[in-house]
């Protein structure tokens, strides 16, 4: 199931993200459609030599990513791994494996079901002898996600979300019909006479206002420069400050304090490292360092 709380978090700081380059010594030849993700690796410290986990990425003639291989390295391992098939381009089904005994094993099943103007509906969830387990269920209003919903046979469905779109097909609000849910109940986006989220509400099953986020841009711009967080008493209680390259692309997100909460580095377009960071309990110091591969298409 999902964790909403996190879910939530994570929404009310890192809910814009952007793709771009980072440094003027960027190249500029790059385009990043020519390029395919091959490896993701997870390293202690920007300073490590070496990775601690990683994944690798394997395409079909298609271009069909067609397996993931999940790698503890020192000494190198592979402990899961992840198979895909396709109809066509669709993605039909997948089927992950686990080490056992020093031995690959299937341990689950998922299909994946669209409808017929090619939405994803259903992902179902079976074990490996191939009886049903659970589903993950969405459903469209044109090509809007109206709601999705997580169903298990002996508990019926849970973790469920209703989203509102306006005539303009902007989402302008979230309800989440999780259990004994007491606050983040109604999420609301507004918007400014620019077309831009000025602010995210959250509410209480009562719809008592439990705190705010409003979001600052400079002149004309779309690309916001602070996220200011505020209290069911409208006292502001954090402040994320958000900084672009040349470009136009987000490179860092920090707090008013001085700690970032994250960096990220490009080349040419391409994501090549990212840097979370813990807060200022934790000295700011670096907290997950992730970095990425790629290969010419």
């Amino acid at each position: 199931m999902k964790n909403n709380n996190l879910k939530y978090t994570k929404f009310a700081i890192l809910f814009l993200i952007f793709a771009g380059s980072f440094s003027s010594c960027e190249r500029e030849d790059i385009n990043p459609d020519d390029f395919r993700l091959v490896k993701t690796l997870y390293y202690a410290k920007s300073t490590s030599p070496t990775p601690t986990d990683g994944i690798e990425y394997l395409y079909d003639q298609e271009g069909n990513m067609v397996k993931e291989s999940y790698i503890k390295y020192s000494p190198t391992s592979i402990y899961m791994y992840r198979e895909y098939e396709y109809s066509g381009n669709k993605k039909m089904k997948m089927k992950i494996f686990d080490v056992k005994n020093e031995n690959f094993i299937l341990t689950k099943i998922i299909d994946y079901v669209y409808d017929n103007n090619d939405h994803l509906i259903r992902e179902e969830i079976f074990n490996s002898s191939g009886i049903f387990m659970c589903s993950m269920n969405y459903e469209y209003k044109g090509s809007n996600m109206i709601r999705e919903y997580f169903y298990e046979p002996d508990y019926g469905i849970s973790d469920e979300v209703k989203y509102t779109f306006d005539s303009q097909n902007r989402l302008i609000q979230e309800e989440f019909e999780t259990v004994n849910v007491k606050e983040n109940k109604y999420i609301k986006h507004i918007y400014d006479d620019n077309d831009r989220k000025s602010h995210i509400k959250y509410y209480n099953p009562n719809w008592d206002l439990i705190r705010t986020v409003e979001i600052i841009y400079n002149g004309r711009s779309k690309l916001p420069v602070k996220d200011l967080h505020f209290d069911n008493n409208e006292i502001q209680t954090s402040e994320y400050q958000h900084y672009y390259d040349r470009k136009g692309n987000l490179i860092e997100t920090r707090l008013v304090d001085g700690c970032s909460l994250f960096k990220r580095k490009y080349d040419g377009g391409l994501l090549i490292e990212e840097i979370l960071y813990f807060g200022k309990e934790r000295n700011c110091g670096e907290d997950e360092v992730t970095r990425y591969e790629y290969e010419k298409i």
